[in-house]
């Protein structure tokens, strides 16, 4: 297996763990995020650059759904609501 498997691999029980262990989708998708950026950080050196490129939509899609949900969190704190 190349080293491309392994980090195909480690995302997707990566992700399976992450659906079953939790309850919220926000929860979730910031899992999801925290597995892709680490994946990208640990295998930096064995990607080339159209791997990482094809990567970067991904990524940034989910940075912008968890500011999503860091806003709404910060929404409820401000405005007194029920979590």
């Amino acid at each position: 297996m190349d080293v491309e498997d392994y980090m195909l691999l480690f995302l997707a029980l990566w992700a399976i763990a992450s659906a079953i262990l939790t309850k919220s989708v926000d929860v979730f998708l910031t899992l999801s995020l925290i597995g892709l950026l680490v994946t990208l950080e640990v295998g930096n050196l064995f990607l080339n650059r159209e791997q990482k490129e094809g990567m970067k939509p991904l990524v940034e899609l989910l940075v912008l759904i968890f500011t999503i949900i860091v806003l709404k969190k910060v929404y409820e704190v401000l405005s007194g609501g029920a979590p």
